[in-house]
């Protein structure tokens, strides 16, 4: 595993630290020995803050890392949603330079030397996993960086005409974020040409994606393009209409979208002069979705709703608290970056300056 990390565990834990204070000068302890259910119930509590904690809970030593799970698998309470890749215009460093992650909660920085990053192109990410399309084989691969573990997917050949514009996993998750079961996940990809729109599914080693059903949403939009992002929020995948409806990816009994929430009332347009986006709310809740709908007119406008998924319902949302979003789909921290533009939505050349650097 090539990581340009130093992981090295604080070991600063309130009960560890209770634990040390209680000894004796004389004492020593061996912390290799500490109970592996006691080393498991902390690297769960960890992976609630960050995954980056847990990796380093596990470089402490052989005991720690045979008593907790490899986070390299295609899991999503392993993914490192909260680090972004700070690359203009998705472009992989082929400089020998370690790549920039920053923390979109915290801000913390730091620098990972991805492998022969000059065999791929980028292509953007999905819950901090890099979008990856191997130039020599043409096949479509997730990367998580603070793993460096790859999940390889069919070629983009039959498909290279379309544009990556988001992508997600679809698996079936409890409450602790544990898969429910052992099969491989899903992985989606939602693809846009200037005409059409496609969505598209496999699991690892298929030799081909398939395609999921979108005529729902056929008859609201006409000839414009349907869908041309989406979210992956904890296992599954939302795309929104044009005009702010959420949709969901499902894939029994055959892959279709079905409608999560639609708009009501005075909410209701046409869709033919909006574009709506998915975001993050940024904040600790797994579900935690915005809906912001840009209008283009004589000025630009943006609507935003938080996406109450579990009750199924639109939440108006007049300002935002301590989020700033960079469309098409970043939520950074306000408070942790004062330099940016402050509880409020960004354009894309916005986010492309954060991208190249310029705001961190």
């Amino acid at each position: 595993m090539l990581l340009s990390l130093s992981l090295s565990l604080d070991l600063t834990y309130s009960f560890l630290s209770r634990a040390w204070c209680l000894s004796t000068a004389s004492e020593e302890r061996d912390w290799a020995q500490l109970v592996p259910d006691v080393v498991r119930k902390l690297g769960d509590h960890l992976l609630k803050d960050d995954a980056t904690e847990y990796i380093r809970l596990r470089a402490v030593c052989q005991p720690w890392r045979r008593a907790t799970v490899d986070p390299s698998v295609l899991e999503p309470r392993y993914f490192p949603r909260n680090w972004l890749m700070l690359s203009p215009g998705y472009k992989l460093r082929t400089d020998g330079v370690a790549e920039r992650f920053v923390n979109v909660r915290t801000g913390t920085i730091l620098r990972i030397r991805l492998p022969t990053p000059e065999d791929y192109t980028h292509h953007g990410n999905t819950e901090g996993l890099l979008i990856l399309v191997d130039d020599i084989t043409d096949s479509v691969c997730l990367l998580n960086p603070l793993t460096m573990a790859f999940t390889d997917l069919p070629s983009f050949t039959s498909i290279h005409h379309f544009n990556i514009k988001a992508a997600g996993v679809l698996v079936d998750v409890n409450e602790q974020g544990h898969a429910r079961s052992s099969e491989p996940p899903n992985v989606v990809l939602s693809l846009s040409s200037q005409t059409r729109t496609l969505l598209v599914y496999a699991r690892p080693k298929d030799v081909v994606w398939r395609v999921v059903d979108t005529s729902c949403t056929d008859e609201l939009e006409g000839k414009l393009p349907t869908i041309k992002c989406g979210l992956s929020v904890w296992g599954r995948f939302y795309i929104p209409t044009r005009g702010g409806d959420v949709l969901r990816v499902v894939l029994e009994p055959w892959p279709h979208l079905t409608f999560v929430v639609k708009q009501t009332g005075s909410s209701v347009c046409s869709g033919l002069s909006e574009t709506s986006y998915h975001v993050s709310t940024g904040d600790d809740r797994k579900d935690g979705m915005l809906l912001v709908r840009k209008k283009i007119g004589i000025q630009q406008t943006c609507d935003t709703w938080d996406v109450d998924l579990q009750n199924r319902r639109l939440i108006r949302i007049s300002a935002l608290s301590d989020m700033t979003v960079m469309l098409p789909s970043i939520t950074l921290r306000s408070s942790t970056f004062p330099s940016i533009i402050q509880n409020g939505v960004c354009s894309k050349d916005y986010m492309q300056r954060l991208l190249c650097g310029n705001l961190i």
